[in-house]
């Protein structure tokens, strides 16, 4: 009952004495754990290589396992996806077409204006040289030239567009 009568004492747990430090590293050797040892590596690299096996050992397991299947909400967005992707291959190839059309209509046209300038007699000159060069005089010359300018129009005007 005496004993009762007292508390027990108060016991320092954690308290390693340095001799007591001293004899644990002669019997069992030095740790890092209890800070006898240094660590030869970083704390990074060794936690990396931790994570590293763990990741490995995951992979292991889960590696022969088959493949979730697909939920309505996942088919129903990947057929929309294909949808909206085939829309816009039809609308590519859609305009490509429309392009080589105007370009095969242009082409034509081109070619076909060019035909009807090879087609089309050459304009008679007006031979100015009936008269004596020295007989006219500049007012009378630019007259005959504007005139013969005026005969040219009217004869390519006549002419009818292909």
């Amino acid at each position: 009952m005496a004993d009762e009568d007292f508390p027990p004492p108060v016991r320092l747990m954690n308290f390693v004495s340095e001799e007591q430090l001293a004899q644990l590293k002669n019997t069992r050797g030095a740790r890092v754990e209890d800070g006898t040892a240094q660590r030869d590596r970083p704390l990074f690299e060794i936690l990396k290589e931790n994570k590293d096996k763990k990741d490995a050992e995951f992979n292991e397991r889960f590696k022969h396992r088959p493949p979730k299947a697909l939920d309505e909400d996942e088919t129903e967005f990947l057929d929309k996806l294909e949808m909206s992707r085939r829309e816009y291959e039809k609308q590519v190839a859609d305009e490509e077409a429309e392009q080589l059309r105007s370009f095969q209509v242009a082409v034509a046209a081109k070619s076909t204006i060019v035909k009807e300038i090879k087609e089309m007699p050459p304009i008679p000159k007006v031979q100015v040289s009936l008269f004596s060069r020295s007989c006219l005089d500049k007012s009378t010359e630019f007259i005959m030239l504007m005139v013969c300018s005026f005969l040219a129009t009217a004869l390519s005007a006549s002419r009818p567009m292909r």
